[in-house]
């Protein structure tokens, strides 16, 4: 059998070539594919897929996420009327409303995970939160700053449901 040489390093032999293109390659130049072992170029080519979410898909989340965030308004103030004084108990309470609102979103779309889900959780949590954001941004004192350490570990808690 003839020796191959790399396509890439013309000094070094081998035995291998690309399933794609068939260049031989080195050991240093293949890169691992669900069908076998490619060459550099032809695995550059290699794109992660992309989905297109339908107009339903869209009208359920933003749906969900406006309902969810209406719901969490209502619940948190009722909530916080009754208990003001929750202390860190606040931050549990935060990251249920981000969980529920997250995972509402998730369950509106079946599930589907990705950018334009995070965004509409992410709404969702805003819209809850608003109140207490708006209160607390132009205060500079120790209860505004751990009223917005709550609204972003809700609004984290909701991003990362959704996050691929």
């Amino acid at each position: 059998m003839a020796s191959l040489m790399c396509h890439w390093h013309l000094d070094r032999e081998t035995g291998l070539s690309c399933s794609r293109c068939g260049k031989s390659v080195c050991v240093e130049c293949t890169r691992p594919h669900p069908v076998g072992i490619r060459c550099k170029e032809c695995a550059r080519e290699l794109r992660i897929p992309t989905y297109q979410i339908s107009t339903s898909y869209y009208a359920k989340g933003i749906g969900a996420a406006l309902v969810l965030g209406f719901g969490g308004l209502l619940g948190l103030g009722l909530l916080l009327a009754v208990l003001p004084g929750v202390g860190f108990l606040f931050f549990i309470l935060m990251g249920g409303l981000g969980w529920v609102i997250g995972e509402g979103v998730g369950r509106a779309v079946n599930q589907h995970r990705g950018r334009p889900y995070q965004y509409m959780a992410l709404g969702g949590v805003l819209l809850a939160t608003a109140p207490i954001a708006l209160a607390s941004v132009f205060v500079i004192s120790a209860a505004a700053a751990f009223n917005l350490i709550g609204v972003g570990v809700a609004a984290m808690v909701a991003w990362d449901r959704r996050k691929v």
